[in-house]
């Protein structure tokens, strides 16, 4: 815990501080805590297409059918994941040509992925990539995991293709959640 002379040190310190000034300092200062754009909340980065991020949504969107604006959120969110796993197997993909591509590297092509691969092991650079693939896989299947636990405990509207009644015939309550 802080001391009491500290807090104030801190409050004293941050009245002073009046950030960057200029147009490019600003811009610099905002990207500060970015790091690799894996975790960003823009998810389409400027080098990627808004079209096929636009696509996957609306295939996912046909696929699911949400009915509603909770279950379109839960879609959305595993379109996010699914979006930036395939950006990190780029990452990882590029990472592997580019040591892959060393002059030290072998002759043979399965001898240099193997030598790249074993110099990026040793970095932290290809662990920190796979614990982010899993980190994103997980965050796609509890996602999806609750958009069907919220369909199989909350009864919604009755489904264009079958048509069935959402109550059984003379029922006018819907039955309890549990």
């Amino acid at each position: 815990m802080s001391s009491l002379r500290r807090i104030a040190s801190s409050r004293v310190n941050g009245r002073r501080s009046k950030g960057p000034a200029t147009a490019s300092g600003k811009l610099r200062s905002s990207q500060n805590a970015l790091r690799h754009g894996l975790l960003a909340r823009c998810l389409v980065l400027d080098d990627e297409s808004p079209e096929a991020f636009q696509s996957v949504l609306a295939h996912h969107i046909e696929r699911i059918q949400p009915v509603d604006s909770l279950e379109l959120g839960l879609v959305e969110e595993m379109v996010a994941a699914w979006w930036r796993t395939r950006r990190s197997w780029a990452i990882e993909t590029q990472m592997l040509c580019e040591a892959a591509g060393d002059p030290a590297s072998p002759p043979a092509p399965i001898s240099r992925i193997a030598a790249a691969f074993k110099s990026l092991a040793e970095s932290p650079a290809l662990p920190l990539m796979h614990r982010y693939e899993t980190r994103l896989h997980m965050i796609y299947q509890r996602a999806l995991h609750n958009l069907l636990l919220l369909r199989a405990a909350i009864p919604n509207d009755p489904s264009p293709i079958s048509e069935h009644p959402l109550l059984p015939a003379g029922d006018a309550s819907p039955s309890p959640i549990p």
